[in-house]
């Protein structure tokens, strides 16, 4: 099980590229980087309790250039948050 803010949720298996794969399912405008809206997407897939804050944390992590999105370079340090809060790579 991961914790979402201390809050027992799903419990989420996935290979590292299986996350990757879930986040970029959320690009729906093919741009090559997740909005914020994307993010927040994303995070309710994963079964995220609080997907906003979850978002925002990811952007103040992620968010390099400070643009609100995270591109194809801003990527692989998402996917290091997601590990980071429990969302497990098997």
């Amino acid at each position: 099980m991961f914790t979402d803010k201390g809050l027992k949720t799903t419990k989420v298996n996935l290979t590292e590229e299986q996350l990757k794969a879930q986040f970029w399912q959320f690009d729906t405008d093919g741009d090559r980087r997740l909005s914020k809206q994307e993010l927040n997407n994303a995070f309710s897939s994963l079964g995220s309790s609080f997907p906003a804050w979850r978002t925002w944390q990811a952007l103040c992590h992620a968010d390099e250039n400070g643009d609100g999105y995270i591109n194809e370079k801003e990527f692989d340090e998402l996917v290091k948050y997601a590990v980071k809060c429990g969302y497990a790579i098997s």
